[in-house]
């Protein structure tokens, strides 16, 4: 069986400005043009039907956590009471969202349910933190904290092309 294809619906234009878009949703149509061999207008045209067709969800900047004294980065591995009921995710899901320092949460395979990427400021912040989830929800078992001691890679782009 062969692998599925990566956006087979995509030619390379449109990967090319996906990837432009993932560097750096800042710049410009124009900058854009030259470096796909389109005229600005063409490139406008072909970004608003990306993100008409659910290609592009939204643009965001990406701020620098450490610069913002967001130093202590923590992924919390969580356990639910009873497994992954539905009760249980919507029980997450409304804590969490009550909950700013919570970048990323996500369900899980294996011996933990989910995982959340939260960010704080220090120990006492994350001390203060874990006792709000705690109050906010009733479907956690055990959570888990492993602090991240150094970042290599950060907020990636997506493959766009396939590997080979």
């Amino acid at each position: 069986m062969l692998p599925r294809q990566i956006a087979p619906d995509l030619d390379d234009i449109d990967r090319t400005l996906l990837e432009l878009l993932q560097e750096d949703a800042d710049q410009n149509h124009a900058d854009m043009a030259a470096r796909v061999g389109l005229s600005a207008a063409g490139v406008h045209k072909r970004l608003k039907r990306l993100r008409q067709e659910g290609y592009v969800r939204r643009l965001t900047a990406q701020l620098d956590r450490s610069r913002l004294g967001l130093d202590l980065l923590c992924f919390l591995k969580i356990t639910f009471r009873s497994n992954l009921q539905p009760e249980n995710l919507v029980d997450l899901q409304r804590a969490i969202r009550a909950l700013p320092e919570v970048l990323e949460c996500y369900t899980l395979t294996g011996s933990s349910d989910a995982i959340l990427k939260v960010a704080v400021t220090d120990h006492i912040a994350l001390r203060d933190f874990l006792s709000r989830l705690s109050l906010q929800q009733q479907v956690i078992e055990r959570a888990e904290t492993c602090i991240a001691l150094e970042e290599f890679k950060e907020g990636g782009a997506l493959p766009l092309r396939d590997p080979a």
